[in-house]
């Protein structure tokens, strides 16, 4: 689902406009920061936003005519995300280190794909390091091996074409 389509669709008569060069402003400035926006969300009355980037998560909220208060939230800090739902609409609750954003009155449905993106961000950011952890130690284990085969080599168990063949196999070469 396109959550940024589904926003401003539910914007409501008058606002949609509005939600639309909102949400635009905000996305121009997000790349300008090398930053991408993922989804959006808003509050029915559209006083709040909550902006998914691939890096953090931005709570927006309008508190006057000039005067407005933001929050962000790192990816890797977010601990929790819950839902609490009424009727058709949710309320979205980002949980961090010493954090805290919430956003009430938002459709359930843009709810429910806001909490799975963000869980699913945070998945990818997780396996994307756990590769190089497996790298690290399949090369000592490559290592180690190529140790065992030299000593076969040096006990004559092993000839040395043999023990390059292998090597070259174990190194990919």
């Amino acid at each position: 689902m396109d959550t940024i389509a589904e926003t401003i669709k539910f914007a409501g008569f008058g606002k949609k406009k509005a939600m639309a060069k909102q949400i635009q402003m905000f996305d121009d400035c997000l790349t300008d920061q090398g930053e991408t926006l993922l989804a959006v969300c808003a509050s029915v009355r559209g006083i709040k936003q909550l902006y998914v980037t691939d890096q953090r998560i931005l709570l927006h909220e309008i508190k006057g005519i000039v005067s407005n208060d933001e929050r962000s939230i790192p990816l890797a800090s977010i601990s929790s995300i819950n839902i609490s739902n009424k009727l058709v609409c949710s309320s979205i609750e980002i949980v961090s280190t010493g954090n805290k954003a919430i956003i009430d009155d938002v459709p359930a449905h843009i709810a429910l794909e806001i909490k799975s993106g963000i869980e699913n961000l945070k998945a990818m950011a997780n396996t994307s390091t756990a590769p190089t952890s497996k790298v690290e130690k399949d090369m000592f284990d490559v290592a180690d091996e190529i140790r065992e085969l030299k000593d076969l080599l040096d006990d004559g168990i092993l000839t040395q074409e043999e023990f390059d063949a292998k090597k070259k196999q174990l190194l990919g070469i």
